[in-house]
């Protein structure tokens, strides 16, 4: 193979301990080979720059890029206290480029996004790119116009699957870690290129409940009228809440109810979580909701997650083409984890099963994912999704 990984998962409470524990494991893997690249995810208790700089001191001046969860996933289990570290070795036949924008709330998150794909491109200049992985501040406002930044740059149809980073629920501060600095309003990313084979995944299992409906008044990822009257309304007549207990209920109510997009030539309803209400109806929520497009409220249950984390390991499968999946990165919606309970490892173990017994595994859980909706073939574009489960396999 022209890639080896290894992948490492400490528990211990001690910063420093945890992060040697997680090395240990992930070289262990690796044999003595060169380690080129870095991928951590933690929970929030380790998000501070000891970690990076124990990293850095251990491994050398490699590139560390990654975020923080809510809970780390790997193939050893889900774990709300953890760190989770995979280790990168290439051959000369691949060849990446890390990049990071910060402050992304001081400037128009377009703008961000273009930033971003520009020094992603940095240094690619002749040469094949064959796909992205991307971080980001799970608490920025608005996920799409950064997302159609980074298109703007990237390319409309390049293939390219991200993950929102996530707290503790707290929705206070969520982190990016890139080489040595914990960022938050931040956003870093891997350009990949080469010799090797990849396949996307991305599934939510929400299905439509009740009529269609039509956005009659949105702004950006304000959505004020549906059908003519105040947006709220769709929660009010459903659910028969005022508007004081659908606030008190927001998390639960965006959980369980969100607004499903349709979008033509897409197999799926793009969802969309609500961030708040306003006195005046209006919805505010993570990614946008197009002027005129139609709508549906959508119902999830246990059941259905578990189908579509299923259903998008197929979709990974089909991509590599009978090609062996040798590395699984997993980006599941916190939605997904806050809906499933005590059986939130249901999930994952649903994924193993469709899995050889020791193909490593890494993943956290998110505030957003982006991913294309039909991931065979990738010649649609991207989007910010809510609730999904979307999985990056590399095949041998």
């Amino acid at each position: 193979m022209s890639i080896q990984f290894g992948v490492g998962v400490s528990t211990q409470k001690d910063s420093l301990q945890a992060t040697q524990e997680a090395l240990r494991q992930a070289k262990s893997n690796l044999q003595n080979k060169q380690i080129h690249l870095a991928i951590v995810f933690s929970s929030i208790h380790f998000a501070h720059p000891a970690i990076l700089r124990t990293i850095s001191s251990l491994l050398g001046p490699i590139p560390v890029i990654g975020a923080s969860s809510l809970a780390v996933i790997s193939d050893l289990g889900i774990f709300k206290q953890g760190l989770a570290i995979a280790l990168f070795s290439f051959t000369e036949e691949i060849y990446f480029n890390t990049a990071c924008v910060k402050e992304i709330n001081t400037k128009p998150i377009t703008e961000a996004g273009r930033e971003l794909g520009e020094k992603l491109l940095y240094g690619f200049k002749g040469m094949r790119r064959d796909f992205g992985t991307i971080f980001s501040d799970g608490l920025i406002p608005d996920g799409s116009s950064f997302i159609g930044g980074l298109q703007e740059r990237l390319g409309i149809s390049f293939p390219w699957v991200g993950a929102s980073a996530s707290d503790n629920f707290s929705f206070k501060k969520t982190y990016i870690y890139f080489n040595q600095e914990v960022l938050t309003e931040a956003a870093c990313g891997i350009l990949w290129g080469g010799k090797f084979n990849f396949g996307l995944g991305t599934k939510h299992g929400w299905k439509p409940l009740g009529k269609p409906h039509q956005v009659t008044r949105s702004n950006g990822n304000t959505l004020e009228e549906i059908d003519g009257a105040p947006a709220v309304n769709i929660y009010k007549e459903y659910l028969a809440y005022d508007l004081p207990e659908l606030k008190k209920e927001l998390k639960r109510i965006s959980i369980f109810y969100p607004i499903g997009v349709y979008l033509p030539g897409e197999d799926e309803y793009l969802l969309r979580n609500i961030l708040w209400i306003k006195e005046d109806g209006s919805l505010v929520f993570q990614g946008n909701v197009p002027q005129d497009s139609r709508i549906r409220l959508m119902i999830g249950t246990k059941e259905s997650c578990l189908s579509a984390a299923s259903s998008a390991l197929e979709e990974v499968k089909s991509a590599l083409m009978g090609k062996p999946i040798k590395f699984l990165f997993v980006f599941d919606s916190a939605s997904r984890y806050m809906l499933m309970g005590r059986q939130a490892k249901r999930e994952l173990e649903v994924i193993k099963e469709g899995l050889d017994k020791n193909t490593p595994i890494i993943g956290l859980y998110t505030y957003g994912e982006q991913a294309p909706l039909k991931a065979i073939g990738y010649h649609g574009r991207n989007y910010f999704h809510n609730q999904t489960i979307t999985l990056l396999g590399i095949g041998g």
